[in-house]
């Protein structure tokens, strides 16, 4: 093992069992009390029970021998059952600290900055620390279990040596010889282990992906509708074939290996009961000697091998959870500045604003120059594909430009404190989500409410057309949303989805809206409602308006009409609409037509 290695060995063990101990000390006084019981509890036979053989060819004294057979009963019972307790509560402490680490994976994958999840290398290492933290290192109890065991072969091994070096001291030679062979022939099955797990964390992510949709019935009815199920199980089938394929791979190379390490295991038992016999046999020692030599020989054996197949199996499982160390230092998508930045209406400036996805050198939005006045509302259009969107992610941070800059008031975004800057914002994004919690949780989350903030979710539920809603359920606002973890959850319309996630962005109370497509779902007349209200719902705050429904535009100060990655024309619906050819006035009367 060279030094890289066991720095990275260092590094997983580490944190793995600093984190664990915070949460779950008693967890590691555990491990301490088995590792005490599991060094005693084989030198009981290997001391008492020669004393028993040399008294059955002796004296055969029948009370000693009845005290010695007692006390070998009685220190097996009390080792075996003190272990047997300790890996019941070890059991259970593994249990917890799984679902304690997978809870730290997900908030930290929450806490990613958003360019990440669309990250393919991201996602691999995500699920890389997910299948390293669980199915390969079998997480902090599978690191620990090798860590302690391996403390107390050690132990043992010294017992041992300690009791073969007095009487057979060749046999030690031999005992080195193999397990230098043994270490070789294990590392190899190990290396192969990594290389396996190396090639399957992407087909792992790919066979969870079709695995769970098929059953997800989020995507019920688009399966059923289009016939998608042969598609879904074709590619989980494929995907279950290329895993095959690997494990198949891993378990045949590994193959010769494994016979290597039953053969060598075989030769050093023949020499060494025969070396030992023959000692015995030309008088060196007594038969309960002999049989102490022979049990330690074997208890050597079987220790040594624990020992190097602990080490290898340290080095392999830390390898895997090493992952999960990787993630957890994920290198940052975007530069954090420490500003403080106050909530209040802001003047936002794009100057020179240029946008490429990662990975791609296509422009989304090519020089874009705009400056928006505190408490103004933009109305920003244009064809699908026009860069819109991607605007209001670059205004969110949830990237950053190409070229360019972006200023909050004639300050670079990238300098202020990141946490602060995001709580200027209050999205509703066009593929908006709203999660299994009640319908006051989706609005304000883990927020405490006392009656004044119930008061506030009720104004907001009407302002947003709610109120009819939620007075017919019967539980309120406490109703659970879908089925998931309910019976008797709801499954809310897209528009009454669609307002509840209005709702959030307002309750939220940040000095700038960003409203992208938050109509799309609604009727006519649910949408003349939300557009009579708009000043109402927005107030004095900056807007940000996206819709392909022009008659919004009327609502906002300004209008933004993007076309090809550029603002191709800016102004006010008068304005714009006069524009001869103009894109807005041809895409105004296009849908003004229908209405006439």
């Amino acid at each position: 093992m060279n030094k890289k290695e066991f720095k990275k060995i260092f590094e997983t063990i580490s944190l793995l069992f600093s984190t664990a101990g915070k949460k779950y000390p008693g967890f590691f006084v555990v491990q301490m009390i088995k590792t005490l019981a599991t060094i005693g509890q084989p030198f009981i036979a290997i001391f008492v029970s020669p004393l028993i053989i040399d008294e059955i060819v002796g004296a055969r004294d029948l009370k000693k021998m009845i005290i010695y057979s007692g006390i070998i009963i009685l220190g097996e019972a009390v080792f075996s059952l003190t272990i047997n307790k300790c890996d019941t509560e070890l059991n259970k402490y593994g249990e917890k600290l799984s679902n304690y680490f997978n809870i730290l994976i997900g908030k930290h994958s929450m806490e990613l900055d958003f360019q990440l999840t669309e990250d393919k290398a991201a996602l691999e290492q995500i699920e890389k620390a997910r299948t390293g933290m669980d199915w390969y290192s079998g997480g902090v109890k599978g690191v620990a279990d090798q860590v302690f065991l391996f403390i107390g072969n050690v132990f043992k091994i010294i017992g041992f040596i300690t009791v073969i070096a007095l009487h057979a001291p060749l046999l030690l030679a031999v005992m080195a010889v193999y397990v230098a062979v043994n270490s070789f022939l294990v590392s190899r099955q190990n290396k192969i282990s990594l290389e396996a797990f190396g090639k399957l964390s992407k087909v792992n992510r790919l066979f969870g992906y079709f695995g769970w949709n098929i059953v997800d019935p989020r995507y019920g009815k688009d399966v059923r509708l289009y016939e998608a199920q042969e598609t879904f199980v074709s590619a989980w089938q494929n995907n279950t074939d290329k895993s095959n394929k690997h494990w198949k791979w891993q378990a045949d190379t590994q193959f010769p290996y494994a016979m290597m390490l039953d053969l060598f295991s075989i030769i050093r038992s023949i020499f060494a009961y025969f070396y030992v016999a023959l000692l015995a046999i030309k008088g060196f020692y007594s038969v309960g000697i002999f049989s102490q030599l022979v049990a330690s020989e074997g208890a050597l054996d079987a220790t040594l091998g624990g020992l190097v197949w602990n080490i290898t199996e340290i080095i392999k499982r830390c390898n895997y959870a090493y992952e999960y160390v990787l993630f957890m230092n994920y290198p940052a998508a975007l530069p954090k500045g420490d500003k403080p930045v106050e909530k209040k209406p802001h003047e936002i400036e794009f100057r020179h604003v240029s946008f490429s996805y990662p990975g791609t050198e296509r422009k989304i939005l090519d020089d874009i120059s705009i400056k928006i006045a505190p408490g103004e509302h933009l109305s920003i259009v244009g064809l699908n594909g026009a860069g819109k969107t991607t605007f209001i992610k670059l205004l969110c941070r949830l990237y950053d430009p190409t070229e360019g800059e972006i200023l909050l008031d004639g300050v670079n975004i990238k300098e202020y404190d990141y946490k602060k800057y995001m709580e200027q914002f209050a999205p509703v994004f066009q593929d908006f989500k709203l999660f299994a919690l009640t319908l006051s949780d989706n609005i304000v989350f883990d927020k405490e409410t006392d009656e004044a903030e119930k008061k506030r979710i009720a104004e907001l539920t009407e302002l947003v057309g709610l109120e009819d809603f939620v007075n017919k359920l019967d539980k309120g606002m406490d109703t659970n949303i879908f089925k998931f973890f309910d019976e008797e959850g709801i499954e809310p319309s897209g528009g009454e989805q669609q307002k509840i996630a209005i709702a959030r962005a307002l309750y939220k109370d940040s000095p700038v809206v960003i409203l992208d497509e938050p109509t799309a779902a609604l009727d006519p007349v649910a949408e003349y409602d939300i557009y009579r209200q708009f000043n109402t719902l927005v107030g004095g705050r900056s807007a940000f308006y996206i819709s392909h429904r022009l008659s919004s535009c009327k609502f906002c100060d300004k209008i933004a009409v993007f076309s090809e990655g550029k603002i191709a024309e800016y102004g006010t619906h008068d304005e714009l609409e006069r524009i001869p050819g103009g894109i807005y006035a041809e895409m105004f009367e296009a849908q003004a037509k229908y209405y006439r």
